[in-house]
């Protein structure tokens, strides 16, 4: 069987989670390099990038919200490549980005994806969104309560037992948001290395380096 992992950003760096365990690494390199080489990744980070600011983002951004529905608000507008390297908004601005303060936070780990990834790569490694996920295991309708709520996390850790994902224990370093988002992330994972999965958009888009800009679930 084909191994697979889900990852997902952490506050110590990335949480994966595969073979039955979670672990934490500090870079999406040290992540790779602890999986096999064969293992199909799951990631909810951007991968691709479009060069210059469009409002809503990347056709896949905009094709995600509308698979989401009521949800649409957890998918935010993937930064354009000319953004990359800021640290404040004003620099963003300079830079002709226009940012939210938590695309603005997340920059250094899509650096931190953009930096390793290859349209080689792209066989094995795929930007997934955890809330798609969910909505696939709960019969394609998107799961409303909040997921740092603790009704939000029963109902997500009770959609993974009933998909037959097991959560492990959740290592230092990660919350448990991003446990079961993980775990939902290698479930789907599990779905692309069958054949299975959905994906938007079709056909999907590229950016200048090459990279195929899609959501698979």
């Amino acid at each position: 069987m084909t191994p697979v992992a889900g990852v997902d950003g952490c506050r110590a760096g990335w949480i994966v989670v595969h073979e039955g365990h979670a672990e934490v690494h500090p870079d999406f390199a040290a992540v790779l390099a602890a999986l096999p080489d064969d293992a199909v990744v799951a990631v909810d980070m951007p991968i691709g990038l479009i060069d210059e600011h469009i409002p809503g983002g990347r056709d896949v951004d905009r094709a995600a919200r509308v698979e989401l529905g009521r949800k649409r608000s957890s998918v935010f507008s993937a930064p354009p490549r000319c953004a990359l390297g800021a640290r404040t908004l004003p620099d963003a601005r300079r830079r002709g980005a226009r940012l939210t303060l938590q695309t603005l936070n997340l920059l250094p780990r899509i650096e931190d994806v953009d930096g390793v990834m290859t349209p080689e790569l792209q066989s094995r490694v795929f930007e997934v969104h955890p809330e798609l996920s969910f909505g696939a295991m709960a019969g394609g309708f998107p799961v409303l309560t909040p997921k740092h709520s603790a009704a939000g996390s029963k109902e997500r850790r009770a959609l993974l037992q009933r998909a037959g994902a097991c959560v492990p224990e959740r290592p230092a370093g990660s919350a448990a948001d991003d446990l079961l988002d993980a775990c939902a992330l290698m479930w789907s994972a599990r779905r692309i290395a069958g054949g299975t999965a959905s994906h938007v958009p079709d056909p999907p888009s590229w950016d200048s380096r090459g990279l195929s800009m899609e959501l698979h679930w």
